[in-house]
């Protein structure tokens, strides 16, 4: 029986341990991938643009949801002239914006009002990244803030919307060691079966112009 329980435990710890490497070592790549050549941000103008994600049922905030926002937040850079965090998603689930959600959640971590810039018509990462693009325009250097995987897929996106842009692109505070382990390994495997798709049939730019929806926080 101590056998078969340490067997047991061996091969639990083995998994864990293989589940954790999995998530780590992933996003720790996505984190330097799709970056373009900017400036040093130091008096620079700094644009971080923040991905949406649903809310719970409730509508209060998703683990997620907290999770791009700290990653937002801690990207701000105090040596940039300005920094702007462009929050994005539609009313995707119940009554608010996701962007309003990521919104509320920046300022209790300290974010100023002004900083905050809402887009709430965007429903897929695709149109996170195009409607936010007359925002992105006037940036010297642009972040994405989500995890880091799903950063990449969007610095990916701009890259086929506006490659000019993503010559602007620098990387975010988006990977730390350990940070949310639990959710990189599912969110690897989503991420992938997402790729897989894209590659299969990708997203071409749209002519016609994104929607004017973009609003200052009250």
């Amino acid at each position: 029986m101590n056998q078969l329980l340490k067997g047991a435990l061996g091969t639990l710890g083995v998994a864990v341990a293989g589940y954790f490497a999995v998530g780590e070592a992933s996003h720790a790549w996505a984190h330097r991938q799709g970056l373009g050549h900017p400036p040093a941000v130091a008096g620079r103008r700094e644009v971080i643009l923040l991905l949406g994600y649903p809310s719970k049922p409730d509508g209060s905030p998703h683990p997620l949801q907290r999770w791009r926002a700290r990653i937002a937040a801690r990207s701000i850079s105090a040596q940039a002239a300005s920094s702007q965090i462009v929050c994005t998603g539609a009313a995707v689930r119940g009554g608010r914006s996701e962007a309003a959600v990521l919104a509320d959640l920046l300022r209790e971590l300290g974010v100023a009002d002004a900083q905050l810039v809402l887009e709430e018509q965007a429903r897929t990462t695709w149109q996170n990244v195009e409607f936010a693009i007359p925002l992105l325009r006037q940036a010297d250097v642009i972040k994405v803030a989500s995890n880091s995987l799903h950063a990449w897929r969007a610095r990916r996106f701009l890259a086929r919307q506006r490659p000019d842009l993503a010559e602007r692109v620098a990387a975010a505070d988006d990977y730390r060691f350990g940070e949310c382990w639990w959710l990189k390994t599912p969110l690897a495997v989503y991420e992938a079966v997402g790729a897989w798709r894209e590659w299969r049939h990708p997203r071409l730019p749209d002519a016609s112009p994104p929607p004017a929806a973009v609003s200052g926080c009250p």
